[in-house]
């Protein structure tokens, strides 16, 4: 019997495919459809004070190759809606739904909007929470996002501070845009988060239009550096996961390029337990989910697996430094020349 369900403390989700935090989670009818089309749970669009933030117009661009999403970039902030607002889409959701909602919060510079933030959330039925430390654009100029997720030290107290006020599991979201992420997530699990969600955004610029002499997108003739996500995306989201999975004894979350099921399944052999979605659920909706997680059961009856558990890690057990593959490929070349000794090949 295959089960594909995921738990982290006592929270269970039914399978490890989540929709990750962002437009597609920006309102309780997304939410619900998410969940009607057999999502394991949602995360959902970052939450922060009462004073509303827009975004600028407009917030996105792509790469493509002939029809092929290469990356996109998105400069679009945190929720635009209230905390009040919010508090009736919580409400929507959890009537309706059945799964586990995991809420995103960002405070600012104040630890104590960060705390006030959490058990609000935690008061309204969040299962899970996710404090977003990676957001690349916009938010770190207000010393918050990435900015904190840029300090191992701010990483730990803020962390602290939250997860000492609350009673429910707290994820923290990482920033790729870092030297080391194990510092990070090494920090994020001593300040009490029971796993990381890696990675954010990477920053970055989506193009130039020669002609103009424009960077992309064009906002009344000017642009800004925002965030990539997309397939592009993939392999840093998968070495960030190996490093912390390798080195961190935390649960994981992985985002970043996923278009297919194998994509998921190549995180969690990397090590996450579960995966989140948002580039491709903007661009596809949510019902294709019931073939990935078909073919997921398919793969794992073939292989022999029998919960996703088992997969967690399998492929990052054979990652290792470069000093450790010189000697391997020495040895190996030692053996090759020997060998060919044996058979006569080597002269001189």
């Amino acid at each position: 019997m295959i089960d594909i369900s995921v738990k982290i403390e006592d929270v269970t989700f039914k399978n490890p495919f989540l929709v990750g935090s962002g437009p597609t989670t920006g309102n309780p009818q997304k939410i619900v459809s998410a969940y009607k089309a057999g999502w394991g749970g949602v995360v959902t669009k970052t939450i922060g004070d009462s004073v509303v933030r827009k975004s600028v117009r407009p917030m996105y661009g792509a790469m493509k190759r002939g029809d092929q999403l290469i990356a996109f970039e998105n400069l679009e902030l945190i929720t635009e809606e209230t905390l009040e607002t919010w508090e009736k889409f919580l409400k929507e959701v959890k009537s309706e739904t059945k799964f586990p909602v995991v809420v995103s919060i960002m405070g600012g510079p104040d630890h104590g909007e960060w705390i006030r933030l959490a058990r609000w959330a935690e008061d309204r039925g969040a299962d899970v929470l996710e404090l977003n430390f990676g957001c690349p654009h916009g938010e770190p100029e207000k010393k918050t996002g990435a900015f904190i997720g840029q300090h191992p030290d701010l990483v730990f107290s803020y962390t602290k501070e939250v997860t000492s006020a609350v009673g429910i599991p707290v994820l923290v979201k990482l920033t790729p845009n870092v030297t080391d992420i194990t510092e990070t997530a090494s920090e994020a699990r001593r300040g009490g988060a029971v796993g990381v969600t890696a990675i954010n955004t990477v920053t970055g610029v989506i193009g130039v239009d020669i002609e103009k002499e424009q960077p992309l997108p064009e906002i009344s003739g000017m642009s800004g550096y925002g965030g990539i996500s997309g397939p592009a995306v993939k392999p840093l989201g998968l070495g960030a996961v190996g490093r912390i999975n390798q080195s961190v004894k935390t649960w994981i979350s992985g985002v970043g390029g996923i278009t297919d099921w194998k994509d998921a399944v190549e995180y969690l052999m990397m090590g996450a337990s579960t995966v989140q979605l948002v580039t491709y659920t903007m661009l596809r909706g949510f019902n294709f989910l019931g073939w990935w997680k078909r073919d997921l059961m398919s793969f794992m009856n073939r292989k022999g697996y029998s919960t996703i558990e088992e997969m967690v890690g399998k492929a990052s057990r054979k990652m290792t430094n470069y000093e450790t593959l010189e000697s391997i490929t020495k040895r190996r070349t030692d053996i090759d020349f020997e060998i060919s000794q044996l058979r006569g090949e080597v002269y001189g």
